[in-house]
């Protein structure tokens, strides 16, 4: 709440979404600092962890008041795991939400605790939820996968046209630390990650050399390019192959065509990671294919199989 709370959005009422006032007030409060940055209406919500939960039925009455004020206003689903854990619950909540008709929905995981620079997606029981969820909302809508990067991909072959990522953690992952102002003020300096296109992972920069000095024309076809003379290069490499793989699957009309592009770039991936855990086993760890890939695909499989996707 530290950076919210700067913008003024909470009105005489008080803070929360609890109230019909409540909600009025900071709804309209919300949509004035947004047209004032020339930004879409893009209605609050609040993060779930259940579908029967009173924070769940206060989003769904804000979403519903959001559309009412404004027509075309984009709408907000920020879900942690054990929300996207609770099965048929679930998609009983999703289906009330997506007979709102909003243009586009922005559907953003939301994590407890991130610890590390690789994606948390062991739990397939719960991005396969998410998969779902995407599903039945790009129906009638637009979705947006925030804060999601590479794992994002995977919402795009459930029919999300866009994932948001970047090159910091927390662009890349919803990480509920970079909300809060830091107590230690320090000077702070980054490690350094390399962009690997063909693995559909970020690795840290000692690991783009190791595989540069083991074979440097597989390296670049691993990483699709040059190797990043700078972290400003590395960032630009970055979102130019975010952007290339989102846009090459987006230009498979069906669901089934979608999946079928990202379960080759994973076999592609799988293929690679085998022969870099065999050739530098020092750098390329077994818990890096795990997390960038054999996680990620289980997922996939779970949701595709589930609608008939996975043949």
């Amino acid at each position: 709440m530290d950076f919210y709370d700067t913008w003024e959005l909470w009105g005489p009422a008080g803070v929360g979404l609890d109230t019909p006032t409540r909600r009025l007030q900071h709804i309209e409060r919300v949509f004035r600092r947004q047209e004032s940055i020339g930004a879409p209406h893009l209605a609050p919500t609040l993060a779930l962890d259940s579908p029967d939960s009173d924070a769940a039925t206060h989003a769904l009455a804000a979403a519903e008041l959001a559309s009412g004020m404004s027509e075309n206003s984009w709408q907000s689903l920020v879900a942690t795991k054990t929300f996207l854990r609770s099965g048929y619950r679930l998609d009983e909540y999703v289906g009330q939400l997506a007979a709102l008709g909003s243009p586009t929905w922005v559907i953003t995981v939301a994590n407890e605790v991130v610890l590390g620079q690789a994606p948390d997606v062991g739990d397939t029981e719960a991005f396969a939820g998410l998969l779902r969820s995407i599903h039945s909302l790009s129906e009638r809508s637009r979705v947006i996968v925030a804060k999601s990067d590479f794992v994002g991909l995977l919402g795009v072959a459930a029919g999300a046209d866009t994932v948001g990522g970047g090159w910091d953690r927390s662009m890349r992952t919803y990480d509920p630390n970079a909300f809060h102002v830091a107590s230690d003020d320090g000077i702070r300096i980054p490690a350094s990650y390399v962009t690997q296109s063909g693995l559909l992972a970020v690795l840290r920069r000692d690991t783009a050399e190791a595989i540069e000095r083991l074979d440097s024309a597989l390296a670049s076809a691993i990483r699709g390019g040059a190797m990043p003379p700078s972290d400003r290069a590395e960032r630009e490499h970055h979102l130019r192959t975010i952007r290339e793989v989102v846009l090459a699957m987006n230009q498979s009309e069906s669901r089934g065509d979608r999946v079928e592009v990202l379960r080759n770039l994973y076999a592609t991936a799988d293929n690679y990671f085998v022969d870099l855990l065999a050739r530098v086993p020092a750098f390329v760890k077994n818990s890096d294919k795990v997390a960038w890939h054999d996680q990620q695909q289980a997922i996939l499989r779970e949701y595709a199989s589930a609608e008939g996707l996975w043949v």
